[in-house]
């Protein structure tokens, strides 16, 4: 094992059971911590002791909306942890209605979905209700995320790339905008924060990551389908269609200035690197259909 400097420079990263977790371990392994990979059904079901010195990382809220039950549990289980610091990883679903301007760190937030208000539950366990305050008090850092798009088979690019597979129509928003993450993205910005948070970067507060740009599910399922054919050929056919009738504008789009000023995290276009997201996903779908 090289010798980072980091302290602590052993994170116990609780997964999320989807593609986030081998990824997001490969990423902080090769920057030199020790990762030790818990599941989440492992965390709801035992009781769970973190070691003094450890840095933890939850991505247990993000395996989606079937598993929430359990990412509350892991929750419940890391409250008065003694880790050096804990960072939660949590999404815009905290906010419910479509805003005109980007969302920043101090909005309050109100979930208008049940999956939100679990989202905002789990915060609320590891925070209290004074949030800032209680998040100082327990070194917990809250990074909420923008639309995670390839996270699992039911994500947006899966949805996309399996009705071209199987010539059929998908239908998708084409008025509620967002700033998508990829996997790939969302790896690069965790493994940052966590090597300042082990570096001597502030232990707590709440900050915001999404694309550079924003964009509709239905101009991202544009894109992912010109990507398919330009690697593949025209013979692709997509059938993407928009929700009819057009439903109510639930745009959330994420100011990130607090992470660049804190962190100096820039954000990038969640096109870039998509093409290769692309290919893993065509890879994973085609094996599963054989």
């Amino acid at each position: 094992m090289q010798h980072t400097g980091y302290q602590p420079d052993t994170v116990v990263l609780i997964g999320a059971g989807n593609a986030i977790d081998a990824p997001l371990q490969k990423g902080l392994q090769k920057v030199g911590f020790r990762v030790q990979l818990l599941g989440l059904e492992q965390l709801a079901a035992a009781s769970f002791t973190a070691r003094t010195g450890t840095l933890v990382i939850n991505a247990a809220s993000c395996a989606g909306s079937v598993h929430m039950s359990e990412a509350r549990a892991v929750c419940e289980a890391l409250r008065g942890q003694p880790y050096t610091a804990l960072l939660h990883l949590s999404s815009y679903g905290v906010f419910g209605r479509a805003r005109s301007k980007k969302i920043d760190e101090e909005t309050v937030p109100a979930p208008s979905s049940e999956i939100g208000r679990h989202w905002l539950a789990c915060e609320q366990i590891l925070a209290g209700e004074s949030v800032e305050e209680s998040l100082a008090e327990n070194n917990v850092s809250i990074l909420r995320l923008g639309w995670q798009v390839d996270r699992s088979e039911r994500a947006l690019l899966a949805r996309v790339i399996r009705g071209l597979l199987n010539g059929k129509p998908v239908t998708l928003d084409d008025v509620s905008r967002g700033n998508p993450v990829t996997v790939a993205d969302l790896v690069r910005v965790v493994v940052a924060m966590a090597q300042q948070l082990a570096s001597g970067a502030p232990k707590s507060g709440i900050y915001h990551y999404g694309s550079a740009d924003n964009c509709s599910a239905m101009e991202f399922g544009r894109e992912v389908v010109d990507r398919v054919r330009s690697l593949y050929g025209e013979d692709y056919a997509a059938d993407l269609r928009p929700v009819d009738p057009a439903p109510e504008d639930r745009s959330s789009v994420l100011s990130c200035a607090r992470l660049r000023d804190v962190f100096g995290i820039q954000q990038r276009s969640w096109r870039q690197g998509l093409t290769r997201q692309v290919e893993l996903w065509l890879e994973r779908l085609q094996k599963a259909e054989t």
